[in-house]
């Protein structure tokens, strides 16, 4: 697999040739206990080459001796990672009567985001157009902006079990004292629809961290503990055990007291996240994950871990390159909300360069590829207030509308809330003027060139055809009563979508397709529910998949349904 991959060739195919989440998304986590930091240093240390030129990583290491093992646990699962994933896990096997310890490397659980995508479940079903309208059609969008290429069995998991995931959720939050509601920004445009049933955790009587945005996994961890399961935290794991027929027996854990190997008679389940934090596997996998900054917090616990004990242990990856979860955050207010909305887009040279009644994914990828700096400004004119809310009965989305609340706010909300964050953040995210000219010279694009491209674009607004980009016409708004606007845009990295094929039990696989005893894997060290590029018509699908995995293979080995 070629490593040496440009970002503009991996955004514009070549490299699929050549190789074969939200407002709150950068939210604070833990920081790293010794133990991760240590096992950050073998991380840089496995970045020499083997002897085949290929990185070091993708051979196993040397096994750790029996001698250094200072203690032996039995359990009937163990999982590996404490996130949203990794505690969903824990819980659902620990309810239906199984031992769980769970090994976490970093001194806490992992929380962050905003909340969890899920299809039909009870609160979203709760609200008269909070349905979807047809699994067969979200099925398809997703399957098409993946270029066909996930294991389609397992998106259609994903889509017919997330709602009893989601109910699974949200009955065990409410007995917290949580609200559980459902965002209503989701976008209407008919080409680029969302489902609505994005489901928000928030607050809790009982909780340590109720101001987190997304409390699910403290919920989770809270529940699972109760029904019987052991957290180990900074007790990284560093090597599957693995016996003489090739099973998956548990796994070493390096703890402050030293070597812990847990052995898991019904299975070891992956629960580790991505490999954004990991930059030589993002260079082999993923390359442009490391053109941009990555918001995931904690920053670099999510490094690949549990994706090179898969390998190690005989499982296959998923076809690279890695898609990315974006988000045009870059140049946010500190709230990671921003107002772009439909309007006129341009470069640092002050072109235009792509139609922008699109999708947040679609947004980011195209400044990526067509500034140099990561660098592009929305613009738009006095008459802003008027235009998005006329603009989201047939738009709307993530980052052109806000994260509101079913039931609880309006379009209007939306609109407040962009005209006190341009006041506030004035000359830093937002910039204004009373002539096109002085606003070009604001954000630093050539006054000429930037005077042209919206003369232009004002005559295809009058013509009410767009002929350069095609924009739907219902979202052509003119650039022409001052004061002017621009809003700094540029992406971020949520998280790199790619990891370890497993099938419908998420059981790890090898190349031909056979299950690797005993290993499992969930969330995103798990593959092929995504490729080249992140389907956003169901908002929040990480973590909608993560919940859903996690509370399908604590079933799966306990023998439930």
């Amino acid at each position: 697999m070629s490593t040496g991959i440009s970002r503009r060739s991996f955004l514009t195919g070549s490299a699929l040739g050549a190789m074969g989440l939200f407002g709150g998304a950068a939210l604070a986590g833990c920081a790293p206990g010794q133990a991760a930091q240590a096992s950050g240093e073998a991380s840089k240390a496995g970045s020499q080459a083997n002897a085949a030129g290929e990185p070091s990583w993708l051979s196993a290491p040397d096994a750790i001796a029996e001698n250094d093992i200072v203690e032996t646990i039995e359990t009937d699962v163990l999982v590996i990672g404490a996130g949203l994933a990794g505690t969903a896990a824990a819980l659902s096997a620990a309810e239906n009567g199984l031992s769980v310890v769970v090994a976490e490397k970093m001194e806490q659980i992992s929380e962050r985001g905003a909340g969890a995508g899920t299809i039909n479940c009870a609160a979203s079903v709760a609200f008269d157009d909070g349905t979807c309208t047809s699994i067969e059609d979200a099925q398809f969008r997703w399957m098409q902006t993946c270029g066909n290429r996930p294991n389609e069995a397992l998106i259609a998991q994903y889509l017919n079990r997330s709602g009893e995931a989601g109910d699974w959720l949200a009955d065990r939050a409410e007995a917290h004292g949580c609200h559980v509601g459902i965002w209503d920004g989701y976008s209407r445009n008919p080409l680029l629809p969302d489902e609505p049933g994005y489901l928000i955790v928030n607050g809790g009587d009982d909780l340590e961290r109720p101001d987190m945005p997304f409390v699910a996994p403290e919920v989770l961890y809270l529940d699972s503990v109760a029904a019987g399961a052991t957290y180990l935290f900074e007790a990284p794991a560093e090597q599957l055990v693995v016996n003489e027929s090739g099973a998956v027996e548990g796994a070493i854990l390096n703890t402050g007291e030293g070597y812990k190997k847990v052995l898991a008679s019904k299975g070891t389940v992956l629960a580790t996240g991505d490999i954004g934090g990991s930059q030589e596997m993002c260079d082999y996998y993923c390359p442009v994950a490391n053109t941009i900054p990555n918001i995931y917090t904690p920053q670099g616990a999510n490094s690949g871990d549990g994706h090179k004990m898969a390998l190690w242990a005989g499982a296959e990856m998923q076809e690279g390159p890695f898609p990315t979860a974006l988000h045009p955050q870059r140049w946010a207010d500190p709230s990671s909300n921003q107002l772009e909305g439909p309007f006129l887009y341009v470069t640092e040279q002050g072109k235009r360069f792509f139609n922008e009644g699109t999708w947040v994914q679609a947004r980011s990828l195209q400044i990526m590829q067509n500034t140099a700096d990561d660098c592009a400004y929305s613009i738009f004119d006095a008459s802003w207030p008027e235009d998005l809310l006329d603009s989201f009965s047939a738009g709307g989305g993530m980052f052109w509308d806000m994260f509101r609340e079913k039931g609880s706010s309006t379009y209007q909300t939306t609109v407040e809330y962009y005209r006190e964050s341009i006041e506030k953040y004035l000359d830093s995210v937002y910039f204004k003027a009373d002539s096109l000219e002085e606003l070009a010279k604001k954000i630093g694009v050539p006054a000429d060139e930037f005077v042209a491209t919206v003369e232009r674009y004002n005559q295809l607004c009058a013509n009410g055809y767009d002929e350069d980009f095609h924009k739907a016409k219902q979202f052509l708004y003119p650039i022409d009563t001052p004061p002017y606007y621009a809003s700094k845009v540029g992406a971020v990295l949520l998280v790199v979508v790619g990891g370890v094929r497993v099938n419908t039990d998420l059981q790890c696989i090898d190349a031909e397709g056979a299950g690797v005893q005993g290993l499992y894997a969930v969330g995103n060290v798990s593959g092929d529910i995504h490729a080249v590029d992140y389907p956003i018509n169901v908002p929040g699908n990480s973590h909608g998949r993560a919940l859903t995995q996690g509370y399908l293979v604590g079933r799966t080995l306990a023998g439930v349904e």
